[in-house]
């Protein structure tokens, strides 16, 4: 289900702003020396883990930068940019990291094709790792991160020296996912249906394995989709099989937060005997160990 929210309360971080009412505009760099970084920053009370931002967007000149900020907590910590122009392109998502400076993740797009003193709406989407980005209602970007995107505050951000317009700022939070990787045999989809699924669900996520997705399509894509953008991956691995280690080694290569669960017993294979792994009985009580185990994972991995 999704939650609406407009920002109640404002912060500029970089640069000098306006704020009036739902009218939010970036008015030049704190610096007018010409060497000086035109960069502009505003932080809203809005924390966002995962959903959709949107707000119109309006530059003055060819020259400035209008974007949304995501999963900001510091100046000094990494965060994520999307939107309008930046690294020569009209549509970009970017990313701040302290020890590399900007990043460019995702361009496209001629800048010159933006229209100055026109009002654009964007909206930006972030689903676990993955980042959408859409200008008047079509899709412009799409890009999966190499690591997960930390919970922050959301925002705005400018470069350039002279006015960008935001304006309608809207935060809309959406459920969470945890993508769940097994062998869909009994016992394994008893203790789905039973244990993960409620136990998920209690943390306000919503649990899902691609047997549930329906429709026409590449079931390899749903598994690579539904992986990057789920916010944890639960895997059993209990059985040998192929294809739960296929999906697990990608959960690992996105460095995706990834609870184990195997039958007390299990000889794990080497690739994954370090990991640590929550052990349970295949009895009644073995299912009161992995409630209790996964709702302590679950807690550890949401409060980060």
């Amino acid at each position: 289900m999704s939650q609406s929210q407009r920002p109640s309360n404002w912060a500029a971080i970089f640069g000098k702003w306006s704020f009036n009412g739902d009218q939010v505009t970036y008015l030049g760099p704190d610096d007018d020396r010409p060497e000086s970084s035109p960069v502009g920053l505003c932080v809203t009370d809005v924390q966002l883990r995962e959903g959709k931002i949107s707000c119109r967007t309006k530059m003055s000149d060819e020259n400035v930068e209008g974007k949304i900020l995501l999963a900001y907590r510091s100046p000094n910590d990494k965060y994520v940019i999307a939107g309008l122009r930046g690294w020569n392109r009209a549509y970009t998502i970017g990313e701040w990291d302290p020890t590399r400076g900007w990043i460019g993740l995702a361009v496209a797009g001629n800048s010159q094709n933006l229209a100055v003193d026109r009002w654009y709406e964007q909206t930006v989407i972030l689903r676990g790792q993955t980042l959408q980005v859409t200008v008047d209602n079509v899709r412009v970007l799409q890009h999966t991160v190499n690591n997960p995107i930390m919970p922050g505050q959301v925002g705005l951000f400018a470069w350039g020296r002279t006015r960008v317009e935001f304006e309608n700022y809207t935060v809309n939070r959406e459920a969470a996912t945890a993508f769940v990787v097994m062998k869909f045999a009994e016992p394994y989809h008893q203790l789905y249906k039973e244990v993960i699924v409620p136990v998920v669900e209690s943390f306000g996520l919503r649990a899902y394995h691609v047997g549930e997705v329906f429709g026409p399509g590449n079931i390899l894509q749903d598994i690579v989709q539904g992986i990057a953008e789920a916010q944890v991956v639960i895997a059993e691995i209990t059985p040998i099989n192929q294809n739960v280690f296929y999906e697990l080694g990608y959960a690992h290569a996105l460095g995706k937060p990834t609870i184990l669960l195997a039958e007390r017993g299990t000889q794990l294979p080497f690739d994954v005997s370090g990991y640590r792994t929550l052990f349970y009985d295949n009895s009644i009580g073995g299912k009161k160990q992995v409630e209790e185990g996964l709702r302590k994972h679950l807690n550890a991995i949401l409060m980060e």
